[in-house]
């Protein structure tokens, strides 16, 4: 276990803490490095089906490391743009779902995190907000995902006034999915992880990466693509197997 980032694993699923708990669980270059070195590696681990993702109290994400940022050359003010970038182009394309646990506010950097999850449970006392405008600065990694998430007059808004958003609103401008209690967080993340590692996983994992290929495509394309992998999904032995449990509990009734 890291001292800067802590993982475990629970009924298939890969739960990682953020924790730089001091600095609110800004990302360091080396939080960047380990967070994005143990989900590479969970992509590829056929035993992890689920990924939650939370930080140690009292944050979720303060974003960059602003401390490194006001100290960095030009060379590396381009390796850390890269760096942050591969991260959320890592996140966003996983085939396996994950789950962010938003424990507490979750900004700048830290909101790009939540806005690549698949899932964002958010806690009534967190806020998710995108203030770089304040500091000079301008959420630019972030913007595509953000777009695509909540609209493009959400969008600016956002990255304009640089608000940050309480726990109901996040919801209502589709930051988050779910605003749940205190402390019926990590549990309610834990039920919604058992959920989806409790479904097929080759249909789990087909529809992300269907998500994944269709999301820049032209519609015709797209539905293409839709239509392949429906037609072969109904000739798996795992689909076979799950509509046949589901017409014998049919006949039960």
């Amino acid at each position: 276990m890291s001292d800067i980032l802590h993982v475990s694993t629970r009924n298939s699923t890969l739960e990682v803490t953020l924790h730089r708990p001091q600095a609110r669980n800004a990302l360091s270059r080396a939080l960047l490095a380990e967070l994005t070195e143990v989900l590479r590696a969970a992509a590829g681990e056929a035993g992890v089906r689920c990924i939650l993702l939370t930080g140690a109290p009292p944050a979720f994400c303060a974003g960059l490391d602003l401390r490194e940022v006001a100290a960095t050359s030009a060379d590396q003010a381009e390796h850390d743009a890269s760096a942050l970038l591969a991260l959320f182009e890592l996140i966003d394309g996983l085939t396996k779902p994950v789950i962010a646990a938003v424990n507490g506010p979750a900004v700048a950097g830290g909101a790009g995190l939540v806005s690549v999850c698949d899932i964002v449970l958010c806690a009534k006392s967190a806020v998710i907000g995108y203030p770089e405008i304040k500091r000079g600065l301008v959420a630019a990694i972030v913007m595509t995902y953000l777009r695509r998430l909540v609209g493009e007059r959400r969008a600016k808004y956002l990255l304009l006034t640089g608000e940050n958003l309480d726990a109901d609103r996040s919801v209502e401008f589709g930051l988050a999915t779910e605003a749940v209690a205190d402390d019926a967080l990590l549990t309610r993340a834990r039920e919604m992880a058992d959920l989806l590692t409790g479904y097929p996983p080759d249909a789990v994992m087909n529809t992300k990466a269907l998500w994944a290929r269709i999301r820049a495509m032209e519609h015709s394309q797209a539905v293409a693509e839709a239509r392949a992998l429906n037609a072969s999904m109904r000739l798996t032995a795992e689909s076979r197997s799950g509509v046949a449990a589901f017409l014998g509990n049919q006949s039960k009734k």
